[in-house]
């Protein structure tokens, strides 16, 4: 009887543990979703406003062919005289070049009268028969029109007119020197936003203020192209929230959701078939949606370890323990040196990025030392997070003026808005955009050192023709090299494929050959190559610079490592550069390593698998 009681006390001190504890980590899974959805809003809204400084748009607007009104044939098709159709076609290349950096559905133009000047959908032009003369009646017309320059309006989502499915849309003024004559405009689908809401356990999901579910991982959306209708209600798409729960305690905590904050996360239980659910929820900005973690008592832990399971085996073990105390006299002379062998094997089984408690039971000396370790392991976790938090905090404060300060320094060296500047008036802009630049890219490069040290980095993996890569990557840097009059060269063996991230071996290259550039003298030359190496391929950037010291090359991918650390060095950069190159190699499951002769040049190669490990 007395073992069973103890039993079942250490059970109902471990369940409330649990409990508490897995609060706390839905807590902030709701925390990290939540910014992943603010960065997607962010992001798509700091995009279109910097779209919209190319100085194309503005021109277009003040030629006196636009600002006469619009023309029309017999057949009520729009007409562009020779200079529209000039400047129409260089904004259309602009806009597909946009494209390409989301899945958009439509991009257009629209005037103030509600008529589209060019479209794409899709990333193609909508021919000038097609474009509508009545966006005037679109609900983000007037409210596009109300932001002022800079800024963005995000509409509430609806069935786009051009591929018949739920989109979100974004628009931002188009500004002259005294006008906005138009705005700009893309639709994002709404599988985009949904495809965010996942877990591995659980249900996820967002409520709208009339209560439907706009996001659930526990429902399939139709987002197929032509599934929806123009004008469909809501209520015909998204499904309602009573479908999770009829229960009173349930819409008692619907009701304690619409009294949130934004930002602020509340917790709340409910019944439902008889068993116990734990809601984490969060109020967003975004049309002040609330972001739901529910999760039944019965997934409380993962697998086959459940809480009922728990209770089970602490009850078994705690008569096996009983039974077996008969034995323990036999077991004295292992007493000593067991706790120090559980002790020494804990500390080594420890990932240095994620410490853990040591889970050791002893009533001596060693009992002491394992709640010492337990004590710093706390703190020193409290620390990284802490650091972590104060990075994406710094990171985030630093990074946000940034993009208005760019997009005002291209505005002023524009004269058509702006007028004329100086050349003592320009130097300074350039100045200030140039550092605003490199405070940008040291942001960035920051933001993926410490992805790198937390093992949190995500790789997007998709398949790359070399061939293609390196005239993409080649075209990139084809100003950069003319700067030094470099001769740079690229070669493969043919026909090479890999499935791989694009966008961070595109980093990894650009950090090693703009390296490159800074230390190979004018009129250089840099090599770039890759070749078969069985599952791998084995890339290689060659240079005939300066070359490194032999004694500097074992620390050259560590973070903040400079070759040259005089305070005279003529060589810029933060040191982080070459650590994130091989943090990147590394976590895409490659090799990197470096060859140098001081005076001669500098090879820097790496192998990439041409299929992921994982």
């Amino acid at each position: 009887v007395t073992i069973g009681s103890l039993g079942f006390m250490a059970y109902t001190t471990i369940e409330s543990t649990v409990v508490d504890a897995r609060i706390q980590d839905m807590k902030q899974v709701v925390i990290e979703k939540s910014n992943q959805i603010d960065n997607l809003h962010d992001r798509a809204s700091e995009d279109i406003v910097f779209a919209v400084k190319n100085p194309r748009f503005a021109e277009y607007f003040e030629l006196d062919d636009t600002r006469n009104g619009n023309v029309y044939d017999d057949n009520n098709v729009l007409q562009y005289t020779s200079s529209q159709i000039e400047i129409k076609s260089k904004l259309e290349s602009w806009i597909y070049d946009f494209q390409n950096k989301f899945t958009v559905d439509e991009t257009c133009v629209i005037d103030r009268s509600g008529q589209q000047q060019t479209a794409l959908v899709q990333k193609n032009v909508l021919p000038t028969e097609n474009l509508s003369s009545k966006k005037a009646g679109a609900s983000f017309f007037d409210p596009s029109f109300e932001q002022d320059g800079g800024e963005s309006f995000v509409q509430y989502p609806y069935v786009s007119p051009a591929t018949k499915r739920w989109v979100f849309a974004y628009t931002t003024p188009i500004v002259t020197y005294n006008d906005k004559p138009a705005f700009y405009h893309f639709e994002m689908p709404m599988y985009i936003f949904q495809n965010l809401v996942s877990t591995d356990v659980g249900r996820m999901y967002v409520v709208d203020s009339g209560n439907y579910l706009v996001a659930d991982n526990h429902y399939t959306f139709d987002s197929e192209i032509g599934s929806g209708k123009k004008g469909q209600d809501p209520t015909e798409y998204f499904p309602s929230v009573s479908s999770i729960s009829y229960s009173d305690k349930f819409s008692k905590i619907l009701d304690d959701m619409n009294g949130l904050d934004v930002g602020e996360i509340s917790y709340s239980t409910y019944t439902e078939n008889g068993e116990k659910h734990f809601v984490v929820f969060e109020k967003l900005p975004t049309f002040y949606w609330t972001l739901v973690y529910d999760l039944p008592y019965s997934q409380l832990l993962y697998g086959e370890t459940t809480l009922d399971n728990l209770k089970s085996t602490l009850l078994v073990i705690s008569f096996v323990v009983g039974a077996g105390g008969i034995g323990a006299v036999f077991l004295v002379s292992n007493r000593i040196s067991r706790p120090i062998s559980l002790l020494a094997n804990s500390c080594k089984q420890q990932d240095v990025h994620s410490l853990e408690k040591i889970d050791l039971k002893t009533d001596d000396e060693i009992n002491d030392v394992a709640k010492a370790l337990n004590a710093m392991i706390e703190k020193v976790n409290e620390v990284g997070q802490m650091k972590e938090e104060f990075s994406s905090m710094i990171t985030h404060e630093l990074k946000t003026p940034l993009t208005p300060i760019l997009g005002w320094c291209q505005t002023l060296k524009n004269p058509k808005i702006m007028g004329e500047l100086t050349d003592k008036q320009r130097s300074a802009v350039e100045k200030i955009q140039s550092n605003a630049e490199r405070l940008r890219n040291l942001i960035g490069d920051i933001l993926d050192a410490e992805k790198l040290d937390m093992e949190k980095m995500k790789f997007d993996y998709s398949e790359i023709n070399i061939t293609e890569f390196f005239t993409h990557l080649k075209a990139n840097l084809q100003d950069v090299m003319k700067t030094k009059e470099l001769e740079y060269n690229v070669s493969s063996d043919a026909e090479l494929v890999m499935t791989t991230d694009k966008d961070r071996l595109e980093q990894v290259f650009n950090n090693i050959i703009l390296n490159a550039v800074d230390f190979v003298n004018q009129k250089g030359r840099i090599d770039v190559n890759a070749k078969d190496s069985g599952d791998n391929i084995e890339f290689s950037v060659r240079d005939n610079g300066i070359g490194i010291p032999k004694a500097k090359l074992d620390g050259l991918f560590k973070k903040f490592y400079q070759v040259d650390t005089s305070m005279t060095r003529e060589h810029g950069g933060t040191g982080l550069g070459l650590a994130i190159v091989k943090g990147i190699v590394s976590g895409i499951g490659g090799k990197i390593w470096v060859e140098s002769k001081e005076n001669f040049g500098t090879t820097f190669y790496f192998t990439i698998p041409k299929k992921p490990k994982n």
